[in-house]
């Protein structure tokens, strides 16, 4: 009798530390804010500083991809569109990714796989068009990301 009951409360403790751990993976640290449509992601500082960073980076490898675009030069848009690719997606600092809601992962994870595609396709069959048409819709991520979300440090994470 002792058994079960011990058991079924460990499957109890576990049922609930599955849904928070989920509901973490799936919703983040978040909020809504009110007067603005977009959702607030509560990270620490330092999160933030490494979010807004990578965001730089990408609007310079942009800049570098339409230099290469102008300059019909394949070999300097896949070494930039490399560098933000898929590459760097394992360098997330401690605590990001349980911080960030499931559609900000997806669009920032398919954000580096479209600077992967980029360089593959600048590596194999360079067509200034067509990676103007990729840049373009590399670009959508961008617009879409920064309509629906804003990055705030939390109070309890400075």
């Amino acid at each position: 009798m002792v058994k079960r009951i011990l058991l079924i409360s460990l499957l109890v403790l576990s049922v609930g530390a599955n849904i928070v751990l989920i509901r973490k993976m799936f919703v983040g640290n978040t909020q809504p804010l009110p007067d603005d449509t977009r959702e607030s992601i509560l990270v620490s500082q330092s999160n933030r500083d490494f979010v807004m960073h990578e965001m730089r980076t990408f609007v310079e490898a942009l800049h570098q991809i339409n230099i290469g675009i102008e300059q019909n030069d394949p070999v300097l848009i896949a070494k930039v569109a490399r560098a933000s690719g898929g590459s760097v997606k394992g360098h997330a600092p401690a605590g990001l990714l349980t911080s960030i809601p499931i559609g900000f992962k997806k669009i920032g994870f398919d954000t580096h796989d479209r600077f992967d595609a980029i360089a593959q396709e600048a590596e194999k069959n360079f067509d200034p068009k067509v990676t103007q048409q990729q840049v373009t819709e590399l670009l959508g991520n961008c617009v879409a990301c920064h309509k629906m979300f804003r990055m705030d440090v939390s109070s309890s994470k400075k």
